[in-house]
């Protein structure tokens, strides 16, 4: 069995592979505070897995304690993955990769192999929404990132003092709103749609044939409930796969 961590911004999940594909998979949400309780609960009814991979945007104050953990109770070492400049045939736009989310270029990884020879348009949506356009040719042409709903209603109330709204983020449209609440939510939830209808529409300028739309993250249920957003593949566990696939091959080429 080998087992894949994503580590994000508040969220810390894991998926145990068999022979290809996921057994098991857990989530829970974690602070800064409680992150160490947070892993153990998550991994300490799991049995030894064989390797541990892992995919963090968390910065370098998590790795420690997970890594820690994992040997002193597996007595492993966590294989951790950082963007690389070209996988296969797939080349990443920045400078310097390592300015570009671990996890965005996982995702990356795992759209092109699940849709070879089609550009893809990757969007993952979390705490932040990242969009990463890859040409067919393997091209990776950089990408756009834009506020959650969540980032987005936090800051309109915490700079707006007349304001109380609630941080419900389930979209809903019931006509021209009537209340702050439903001002506030249509208002936010229409900006993120707009944007998203954009950049897909921008995706299918700027790249060759058609391009297939993957979307992935903690509020993809939300965007898919949006009205008129073009076609969509939800693919809840693309970071998973990609980082199996990348490590799983950098373990082979070492042996």
């Amino acid at each position: 069995m080998i087992l894949t961590i994503d580590i994000g911004n508040s969220r810390i999940k894991w998926a145990a592979w068999l022979t290809e594909r996921i057994i098991a998979r857990g989530v829970s949400g974690y602070s800064s505070e409680n992150a160490a309780d947070v892993i153990d609960g998550l991994l300490s009814a799991l049995e030894k897995p064989q390797q541990v991979f892992l995919v963090s945007v968390a910065g370098e104050q998590l790795y420690p304690v997970l890594s820690d953990w994992v040997r002193q109770h597996w007595g492993l070492q966590v294989e951790r993955l950082k963007t690389q400049k070209q996988f296969g045939n797939i080349i990443n736009a920045y400078d310097d990769p390592s300015k570009h989310g671990a996890d965005r270029w996982a995702g990356i990884i795992a759209a092109c192999s699940h849709f070879p020879g089609s550009s893809v348009c990757v969007i993952s949506a979390g705490t932040a929404i990242t969009f990463d356009l890859v040409e067919k040719s393997g091209r990776h042409l950089g990408g756009y990132i834009l506020p959650s709903y969540t980032t987005m209603h936090d800051a309109l109330l915490g700079d707006t003092a007349n304001i109380v709204s609630s941080s419900e983020v389930q979209y809903h449209d019931q006509g021209i709103p009537d209340n702050t609440d439903d001002a506030v939510n249509q208002g936010l939830h229409r900006l993120i749609q707009a944007g998203i209808r954009e950049l897909c529409r921008l995706a299918q300028d700027k790249m060759d044939g058609p391009v297939q739309v993957v979307l992935t993250g903690g509020c993809a249920k939300n965007i898919l409930g949006y009205p008129d957003m073009p076609s969509m593949h939800h693919m809840p566990d693309l970071v998973m796969q990609g980082l199996y696939d990348i490590m799983k091959q950098r373990r082979t080429q070492k042996s």
